[in-house]
């Protein structure tokens, strides 16, 4: 009985490419909302960044090789 089942559940046809459908869903549709994420948010992150890097306030920030900044 367990053999019947296996073997319907591996078969050629079907089994397989709906075990390969239900696992390749989540990776196709997660790298397509990533990509439209990027697409939508990478210009406003560059607007942001840009007006930060053009801050006085942010220039005079002191930079260090190390994290402590009491050294």
């Amino acid at each position: 009985m367990e053999m019947i089942a296996l073997k319907q559940f591996f078969d050629a046809g079907i089994g397989q490419l709906g075990l390969l459908a239900v696992f390749l869903c989540p990776m196709v549709f997660g790298g397509i909302t990533t990509y439209y994420c990027l697409k939508r948010q990478g210009p406003i992150t560059e607007q942001v960044w840009k007006e930060w890097r053009e801050d006085p306030e942010f220039q005079k920030q002191k930079v260090t090789k190390s994290i402590n900044y009491n050294e």
